[in-house]
């Protein structure tokens, strides 16, 4: 029995489906578990195969507790979700080995790069790839830059990010957070790519899709597009990164120039329609985590594929 484990599944429930869906249709005998902090308010933990309580991440025992889960059910692939868990199971991913349970997270750099901001600014820049100039909100430049946009160093989704205007919209920012971050603000089509890389990292599939509307933070309506250019930029990005597993780049095209702007080492809240469009993720993590050879499948997905997502409500 092949058992998959996500943390803080809160709302993620086309996800679940789709690696429900998958191991039926390859007739593999598996079981999808959940773990959350209040799992009866967890609309994904009423389509898992078991849902379990967890504590907080910021509350004794939270280790504890799922080392214990991963031992007493047997899991074989964890999958975390909730980025300020990454930090602390980074730290003890030897205590996951010796369960049998594979960690599927980036290693301790590459989360570092990719948790703040700056430093994946800094990262973009030393392998010159392109990006809205990026500096601390308490830096001084050259007036006269406006429009700007602002946004937390840290942090999921877009809570805290606004576009700026004038001179005392930034000095209001910098007086409530000086730990903001602002950037130039680049205006054109935006991009997320659903990444998948190998436990070596390297690139098995890379699918873009334009952001068409978002909705706090996460995508609402998007279309899966052929743009063998980004795949190849985004290739460049995680390999150079050694990014583990699922991630998701952010991309801006003006029409002239593609400037990246984001990396999540996790799985977007938009990669339903990636597998959808023919990317079986469920699937080649199955392989990846059972040591089955994956081959790169780079630009095989359905283009054009568009999805529109609504909410619809449990009852209990």
């Amino acid at each position: 029995m092949f058992t998959v484990l996500f943390t803080s599944i809160g709302r993620r429930v086309e996800l679940v489906q789709a690696f429900k869906n998958s191991y039926l249709k390859q007739m593999i005998s598996a079981r999808i578990l959940g773990a959350d902090s209040n799992p009866l308010l967890a609309p994904a933990g009423h389509f898992v195969d078991g849902i379990i309580q967890i504590p907080r991440v910021n509350e004794t025992g939270y280790l504890r507790t799922l080392l214990q889960i991963c031992r007493k059910e047997r899991v074989d692939l964890l999958i975390p979700l909730y980025e300020p868990e990454f930090s602390l199971m980074d730290q003890h991913r030897d205590q996951f080995k010796k369960v049998k349970t594979l960690l599927l997270l980036s290693t301790t750099d590459t989360l570092k790069t990719c948790a703040d901001k700056l430093e994946t600014y800094r990262f973009f820049n030393e392998f010159a790839i392109n990006t809205p100039k990026t500096w601390p909100i308490t830096e001084k430049l050259v007036k006269d830059r406006f429009p700007l946009f602002v946004k937390p160093r840290s942090g999921m989704g877009s809570v805290g990010a606004c576009k700026v205007n004038s001179q005392n919209e930034l000095d209001f920012f910098t007086n409530r957070n000086p730990d903001l971050i602002v950037q130039d603000c680049i205006t054109g089509i935006e991009y997320t790519l659903d990444t998948l890389s190998n436990l070596n990292g390297e690139a098995i599939s890379i699918v873009p899709r334009e952001r068409l509307q978002v909705r706090s933070g996460e995508v609402a309506k998007s279309r899966t597009v052929k743009r063998p250019d980004l795949i190849q930029q985004g290739k460049q990005i995680i390999e150079t990164l050694e990014i583990i597993g699922p991630a998701t780049l952010q991309c801006i095209d003006d029409g002239l120039m593609v400037y990246w702007i984001e990396i999540n080492p996790r799985f977007g809240g938009g990669v339903p329609l990636s597998i959808r469009a023919g990317v079986d993720y469920p699937y080649l993590l199955y392989k990846m985590s059972t040591g089955e050879p994956l081959q790169p499948i780079l630009g095989k997905y359905q283009t054009n594929l568009t999805m529109l997502r609504y909410d619809q409500s449990v009852y209990f």
